[in-house]
This record gives structure tokens, sequence and C-alpha cells, in this order.
């Protein structure tokens, strides 16, 4: 191999590092945009939900039941005791 070529062959394989990097940053961007606009959905359905079941009893209920089939962890469920009509458990030890 000429050293033409092999100083070419080096050149193409920064080139490529190179964007190889870019491509993992743009990756990683768009995977951090996607989980920002995921918790601002979660946000605004939340917040909508909340304000609607304070008029709508129907509704209310069918989020209480939706709550309590898929809310288990107890951190979680204290968070939500007050949707539940359910006291907040007690804090264990530690």
């Amino acid at each position: 191999m000429t050293e033409k070529t092999a100083a070419r062959l080096e050149s193409l394989r920064k080139r490529k590092a190179q964007l190889e990097n870019r491509i993992a940053d743009a990756e990683r961007q768009a995977k951090v945009a996607a989980r920002k606009l995921d918790a601002r959905r979660k946000i605004v359905v939340g917040g909508a939900v909340l304000a609607a079941i304070a008029d709508s009893p129907g509704l209310a209920e069918m989020v209480k039941t939706v709550l309590a089939q898929r809310v288990t962890r107890a951190l979680d469920r204290a968070a939500v005791a007050d949707l539940l009509d359910a006291p907040p458990p007690k804090p264990g030890p530690g």
C-alpha cells in the first residue's frame, strides 16, 4: 500500500469515527427529547383528568378503579391515596 493510500484510509477512518460520534450524539439527544415529551404528555393528561374528575363522579370512579388496579408500589399509592379514598400508608422503619 502506498503512503498516499494509507493516509487516505486513515483520513477516512477518522471521518468515519467522527460521523459515528455525531450519530450517537444525535441519537442520545433524540432519546432525551422523547423522554421529555413523554413526561410532558403525562403531566398534561394527568392535569386534565384531575380537573375533569372534580366535575364528573363517573370519571372519578373510573380513575379510582384504574389507580387501584395499576398503582402497586406503596410510595406511588401514598401519592394518590386521596384519589383512592384510602389513608396513606404509615411509613415503615428506616
